[in-house]
């Protein structure tokens, strides 16, 4: 049975880190606008593992609308060929996606611009990031770098114009716009249902989609078996602000399957349908440089969401406690409403120190994509 499509509005539940006051309409309708806009202007861009290069964009100003469409391509461009580690063990972080800002402000006028929490957040914090060629945070092991200078230095880059976005919008269906179909997240949110099965996976090769068969069988049946009625946003969101973060989490996840799926099928000569065993077998194949992307999308996704990483005297106090210890202390720092901490904003290498469990859970996730895609366009 084909899905319905399910329309909804989550942003306006998001409130500010501290006071857990509502956003201005302003504010939340340039969300929505630069989350549709930055979509429609990724949807031809792919960067396979091992190909050279990198996207940088300039966008022509600081205005609010302009960035938060600073604020969404950070969200969303996040790409296959990104290098963390070379093959000798060197961290060299190659092939990083650069965002420039051409502002006119000073120094601490456009970083406290980026850091409101309308904007980015906590992202600067981790990220490599330049002001006028004052360079921060050299060492950061995300993908994702940005520029403010005054004037435009990257003639190929790609560019983005106030005009161009209120273009977009003035071409579109305000119900394209202001409106999220959110079934992708919710489908995506169902693979946490599975966290029995997925725990119990060794840590060796999880990478190898061999080690997802079961969960994958059973993601597929409750996917395709699935008759009940159900919305992203519930009645929690009104009060409950982690309930809020998680359903924005998965729908900032799941815009980028797309993006992805082009990635990965690109891969094979255009113009020829893959097969259902080549479609497995290419997702298959990518499935260690898709969880990769994914754990770096998903730091800046927190960041900017108002999360930050441990400090040193909370890593030590985590490193101190057993099991289900460590689990509730965990869960009390990322679930503070005015100052959550996560303690997988990290490294995808430290990562595999610190919490490998959650290492499986990305790479579950994107082989999952397909299926989920499959559900949507059914």
């Amino acid at each position: 049975m084909k899905a319905a499509v399910l329309r909804e509005r989550p942003f306006e539940f998001l409130r500010r880190k501290g006071s857990l006051e509502a956003y201005p309409e302003q504010t939340v309708a340039n969300w929505y606008i630069a989350r549709a806009y930055v979509l429609d202007f990724l949807k031809d861009v792919a960067f396979i593992p091992g190909m050279p290069g990198s996207l940088h964009v300039v966008v022509e100003g600081d205005s609010p609308l302009l960035l938060a469409v600073v604020r969404h391509l950070a969200l969303y461009s996040h790409f296959l060929n990104f290098v963390e580690y070379d093959r000798f063990g060197n961290r060299v972080c190659s092939n990083r996606s650069v965002i420039t800002v051409i502002s006119s402000r000073d120094e601490a006028g456009i970083i406290a611009e980026l850091e409101k929490d309308e904007n980015l957040g906590n992202l600067l914090q981790v990220c490599r990031y330049s002001v006028f060629g004052k360079l921060y945070n050299e060492d950061s092991y995300l993908d994702l770098e940005i520029e403010v200078a005054t004037e435009q230095g990257d003639a190929a880059a790609m560019k983005i114009t106030e005009a161009d976005v209120n273009a977009f919008v003035a071409a579109r269906h305000a119900d394209e716009i202001f409106s999220i179909d959110t079934r992708k997240a919710l489908y995506a949110g169902h693979a946490y249902v599975l966290g029995g099965v997925i725990d119990n996976l060794p840590h060796e090769d999880i990478f190898g989609a061999g080690r997802y068969v079961q969960a994958l069988d059973t993601f597929r049946y409750l996917l395709f078996n699935d008759t009940q009625d159900r919305t992203l946003v519930t009645p929690a969101w009104e009060s409950n602000i982690v309930a809020v973060r998680n359903g924005i989490s998965d729908i900032m996840c799941t815009d980028c399957f797309e993006l992805r799926e082009k990635a990965v099928v690109k891969q094979y000569p255009s113009g020829r349908r893959l097969s259902e065993k080549e479609r497995r077998t290419v997702w298959e194949q990518n499935n260690f440089a898709l969880s990769l992307s994914e754990h770096n999308r998903w730091v800046v996704e927190k960041l900017i969401m108002g999360f930050r990483p441990y400090v040193a005297s909370e890593s030590n106090k985590y490193d101190t406690l057993f099991s289900a210890e460590k689990r509730a202390f965990c869960n009390q720092l990322k679930k503070s409403p005015a100052d959550p901490a996560h303690l997988d904003i990290c490294s995808y290498w430290d990562l595999r120190r610190t919490d490998p469990d959650n290492l499986k859970y990305d790479s579950f996730l994107m082989l999952a994509i397909p299926l989920i895609l499959g559900k949507v366009r059914q």
